[in-house]
């Protein structure tokens, strides 16, 4: 329950500055907070089952919130402004959905939990890829709000420095791998 509450106040808050907040706080805000409760409320679940369930609440939360604050704020269609990640919104509330498991399995003391870690950091990474593949405004802050929460998650998923290089290397793997398809497309 706690995921979706939280899922729907971030969607509120985010759509409610969208219009008022400096593109910049928008940038940071935008994708990545909802991924960072997602990746939490992962890590701290009782098995993978319910990863993925307080993940998948938590980007239903978020969704509600987004809807709800574009219709009682800005007197937006409902729907107006929704689908903004890369593939659209079924696959922003994948990836969204995605991340509790890989938290959960980050939090795993072998080389699976650094899988999980690498492909958790490789996804806020990509983000990033994203952001720089269309050179807009926002992508200094983008990849500023990415390394941070990358380093970040790095020290607090992985404790041996063995294990930081492999899940380091994995989430660059899978980043620049992203942006190069991306750039393809």
């Amino acid at each position: 329950m706690a995921a979706l509450v939280g899922g729907a106040l971030v969607g509120f808050i985010g759509a409610g500055l969208a219009g008022a907040a400096p593109f910049w706080i928008m940038a940071v805000y935008d994708p990545y907070m909802i991924m960072v409760l997602a990746v939490i409320v992962g890590a701290g679940a009782a098995g993978f089952g319910w990863a993925l369930l307080n993940s998948c609440m938590a980007a239903f939360g978020a969704l509600v919130g987004q809807i709800t604050a574009g219709s009682a704020i800005h007197h937006d269609a409902p729907f107006a402004g929704l689908g903004t990640a890369p593939g659209g919104i079924v696959v922003g509330l994948a990836i969204i959905a995605l991340l509790g498991p890989l938290g959960y399995g980050a939090t795993r003391c072998d080389r699976v939990g650094g899988v999980c870690y690498g492909l958790t950091a490789g996804v806020l990474l990509s983000m990033t890829a994203e952001e720089l593949l269309v050179l807009s405004d926002e992508w200094p802050y983008a990849l500023t709000t990415s390394a941070v929460l990358w380093a970040g998650f790095l020290l607090l998923f992985r404790r041996r420095l063995g294990d930081r290089v492999y899940g380091a290397v994995i989430g660059l793997a899978y980043s620049a791998g992203y942006g190069l398809v991306l750039q393809a497309l």
